[in-house]
């Protein structure tokens, strides 16, 4: 029995690993910028999000989407500008972004945000599960993440009007990492279906999150996202000068006597 339980897992392991491999795409790109954005859900100006990495996705159906992502060293910010989705309804088409901290629990430490067009309360889950095949997210609350939708009337991408969607992600909830795994989907309520990044998962319903193993990948190029924050060091540095000056007091005493 146990001998089956261990092949078993050792099935899923590699069922895993190549789920991955197949869904493996170019990364998502995070830059550093310190540019002012307003989180109304839109691109407000033309220049707003020009301070950001950019990534084209289009799809077998014709759909279309740009991502833009920067952080600040405080939050990452995502543009989510679905170019496809130019008949909305409120209450009904949404985007979620997913990610995990590659320093954390694989499995724990997955967060997901999701946006609603005309939702003024975004939702924040959490992985409260360590399978690796079954996601099972539970809603969490006070995390400081912010977001919003809204209509995009035009920008550089496209003169039509479209559903645009803007997230604002606590660095300290996801950790810090100069790589993540990254999930995007995007729902349009009108066709009826779900666009994604990695863009080949196939999802059971319009709702349903896969595990993080099969997420792809978001890297910082200029490890401008260490694990420790600079302010860790601020903090770090004094606490090492006074060890080290005890330590050299306690051999002279030792000496000494």
């Amino acid at each position: 029995m146990i001998l089956i339980s261990v092949m078993v897992l050792i099935g899923l392991l590699w069922l895993g690993f190549i789920v991955n491999e197949t869904f493996a795409e170019e990364s998502i790109l995070v830059t550093e910028s310190d540019a002012v954005r307003d989180l109304d859900g839109k691109w407000t100006f033309i220049s707003e999000w020009k301070e950001s990495a950019y990534t084209g996705l289009s799809y077998k159906n014709g759909g279309k989407i740009i991502l833009r992502t920067a952080h600040d060293n405080n939050y990452i910010y995502v543009l989510v500008d679905h170019l496809g989705d130019t008949s909305p309804n409120k209450g009904e088409d949404r985007a979620t972004i997913c990610l995990n901290s590659k320093n954390k629990n694989p499995e724990k430490d997955d967060y997901c945000f999701i946006l609603t067009l005309g939702r003024l309360n975004p939702i924040v889950l959490q992985e409260s599960s360590s399978s690796i095949v079954k996601s099972n997210f539970k809603r969490i609350f006070e995390t400081e993440f912010e977001g919003m939708s809204n209509i995009t009337l035009t920008d550089r991408y496209s003169i039509v009007p479209h559903v645009t969607y803007e997230f604002k992600i606590p660095i300290d909830l996801v950790g810090r990492s100069n790589e993540y795994r990254f999930y995007v989907a995007v729902y349009e309520s009108e066709g009826n279906y779900v666009l994604t990044w990695p863009k080949y998962i196939i999802l059971k319903n319009n709702s349903t999150i896969p595990p993080s193993v099969n997420w792809g990948t978001m890297i910082s190029p200029d490890n401008s996202l260490p694990e420790f924050h600079f302010v860790y060091f601020v903090f770090l540095i004094p606490f090492l000068m006074i060890l080290v000056l005890r330590t050299q007091r306690w051999h002279k005493l030792v000496n000494l006597s």
